[in-house]
């Protein structure tokens, strides 16, 4: 509630399937930036050449296949938010590029000379230890120092397991949305506490 009022750059950090979109979403929602689009960038999945392109976009012919002009994911963010998923898990030489823009707010599209300039607020998020990438050098120090203007830690599950029940009601909330006439069992919402759950909220969402 803190943090989304303000314009900072955020890094969210947590396990795997503790909710970190889901909080990216929240702050985005919570912020002055509302009305303008909320962009998301998985940059776990995509190759460092077309990592570029979806981020800064591309001019026409800058390479095979690109038959138009086409704008990245920064220019359609401009004026909302754009969230960098799994940013633990980019490229060194992605590291800079990403870096040049957050330090200057400039970037060029791949086969452009023309920089452009956006307004956007990034948040990012990884499930990585930052800090032990960038002391084992897998990881940009300028650019961690950067992220980190404001950071969130999201705990995993079994680090607070008087969350289990009241989670498992909102799960079953959504299905109740959709028609079910579904309640939780004492017994069930027993069992639920006995587990560690490693995968967090999104592994509690199957049994449910």
């Amino acid at each position: 509630g803190r943090v989304a009022p303000t314009d900072s750059t955020v890094l969210i950090e947590g396990e795997t399937g503790t909710g970190k979109e889901v909080v990216a979403e929240w702050i985005h929602r919570q912020s002055a930036r509302r009305d303008r689009p909320l962009v998301t960038l998985n940059c776990g999945a995509l190759s460092e050449a077309i990592l570029d392109a979806e981020l800064f976009g591309h001019e026409k012919g800058a390479f095979t296949g690109a038959t138009e002009a086409r704008p990245g994911l920064v220019e359609i963010a401009d004026g909302g938010t754009l969230f960098l998923d799994e940013i633990g898990d980019m490229s060194p030489a992605a590291q800079v590029r990403l870096l040049r823009f957050l330090e200057r707010g400039l970037f060029r599209r791949v086969g452009s000379r023309r920089e452009q300039t956006v307004d956007v607020r990034v948040l990012a998020a990884t499930h990585r230890n930052l800090d032990r990438e960038v002391r084992e050098g897998r990881f940009r120090e300028d650019l961690f120092h950067r992220l980190v203007v404001l950071r969130l830690r999201l705990p995993p599950l079994r680090e607070r397991p008087e969350d289990i029940a009241p989670l498992a009601e909102a799960f079953l909330g959504r299905l109740r949305g959709r028609g079910a006439r579904l309640e939780l069992a004492p017994d069930a919402r027993a069992a639920l506490g006995t587990h560690a759950w490693p995968g967090n909220l999104r592994e509690l969402a199957h049994p449910i």
